[in-house]
């Protein structure tokens, strides 16, 4: 016997030895993955419960000191009109500083108002709703500005529709109107038109507010509901403004289930239009 040739071999045993890798490989995969995955989960919380802790202590700060700021900033006001309503003997020079600081007061408290306001609908504070006809709150705001409009000589006008109501907030729903009627009145020139319409479309009621006032460019409209931002310097010179108008008005209508919707083109105009949900779609 000098020696053998091995023609054949069986390979099974090797192919279980690869099974049992293949499995234990995937095994050790799948738990790893596991434990990663609730490890960055128990991580994730952490840091953001310390987030969520820096962001509640900001809100009451913010809340805390536009409250606290509200005193002194009426007695300034109260003490400008005060010395501005009896001028007697008082210097022009004198008078023009009294009336800067009933000015610098009246946006300072404007903008201590927004604030506060910014900061109780971030908490989201629960309330109790109620049914808005929003019909009437439009033709109440109507009869408000309209004196306001006319003396820019702007014709402000109203399209009502049949009556039509949502569930919401008033005073809210009052604050978002107010302030995008506001705003329009006051980027809108001369013998210009400020159109007010309302009509239900399925389950959504829809205000829609267009004005042919200096507009908006198209690649800045993304932006103009951020707090504090401002289109250009011809959006800048309305002084009584606090920056924070549109991002109170969007979230006003977020909060109520609905969003706003803006169309606008440079020297045309704007036209701003509130979807909301019709009262018998709105969330209790």
């Amino acid at each position: 016997m000098i020696g053998y040739v091995r023609v054949s071999q069986s390979l099974e045993d090797l192919y279980k030895t690869y099974e049992k890798l293949d499995i234990g490989l995937a095994g050790g995969i799948t738990l790893a993955l596991v434990f990663v995955g609730i490890g960055g989960l128990i991580l994730t919380r952490q840091a953001m419960r310390s987030i969520k802790q820096n962001f509640e202590g900001l809100q009451q700060f913010t809340a805390d000191a536009s409250h606290e700021l509200r005193s002194p900033l009426m007695a300034i006001k109260a003490s400008s009109q005060v010395a501005l309503r009896y001028s007697e003997g008082m210097r022009s020079s004198d008078m023009e500083e009294f009336q800067a600081i009933a000015a610098s007061a009246e946006r300072i408290t404007r903008l201590t108002e927004d604030l506060l306001m910014l900061a109780r609908m971030d908490k989201k504070l629960s309330k109790k709703w109620e049914v808005i006809n929003i019909s009437e709150l439009l033709q109440g705001l109507f009869q408000q500005f309209n004196a306001q409009a006319l003396s820019k000589n702007i014709e402000l006008i109203y399209q009502p529709s049949k009556s039509l109501s949502i569930k919401g907030n008033s005073e809210q729903i009052l604050r978002l109107f107010i302030n995008l009627i506001e705003n329009a009145i006051h980027y809108t020139n001369s013998v210009g038109k400020i159109f007010i319409e309302v009509n239900q479309a399925g389950q959504w009621v829809n205000v829609s507010i267009q004005d042919t006032g200096i507009g908006i460019a198209s690649e800045q409209i993304k932006n103009i509901f951020s707090r504090f931002w401002r289109a250009d310097i011809s959006r800048t010179q309305w002084d009584g403004g606090s920056g924070l108008g549109l991002a109170i008005a969007q979230s006003i209508a977020e909060i109520h289930g609905g969003k706003i919707q803006v169309v606008s083109q440079l020297e045309v105009g704007c036209c701003f239009t509130v979807r909301l949900p019709a009262v018998k779609f709105a969330a209790q």
